[in-house]
């Protein structure tokens, strides 16, 4: 299987910016029902991109999380899905969904940590 550059650049982002394998009980929203972790410790939805994207958005909405939905689209043979945190106390800076070689694949990018030094904005 070849994966093309922009797969392969997500890949990694998602891979260098992504929580580092976390427990069912620590994870932030409710997934869909089937969701497990694979050998590598990504997070494979046994839903489709879909299925994956709606359980999510509900679920942010039954507690009340401002996040903004951008997709799905589809860039060269992949699907994504993204969910931007509006909420400042979510230990999540975003939420990625990406349907590629026939798997769904679920990221959450943790949000960078106040740096003291730097000024809030």
């Amino acid at each position: 299987m070849r994966v093309s550059g922009l797969a392969a650049a997500l890949w990694m982002t998602a891979a260098l910016t992504a929580w580092s394998p976390i427990a069912r009980a620590e994870l932030p929203v409710r997934l869909p029902p089937g969701t497990r972790t694979d050998a590598s410790g990504q997070l494979v939805s046994a839903r489709g991109l879909r299925d994956t994207t709606d359980a999510i958005a509900k679920d942010l909405a039954r507690r009340g999380i401002i996040a903004r939905q951008l997709g799905p689209y589809r860039v060269r043979g992949v699907e994504l899905t993204r969910f931007l945190s509006d909420t400042p106390s979510t230990l999540w800076l975003a939420i990625h969904v990406m349907r590629s070689g026939g798997k769904t694949l679920i990221f959450f990018v943790s949000r960078p940590a106040l740096d003291e030094t730097r000024p809030a904005r």
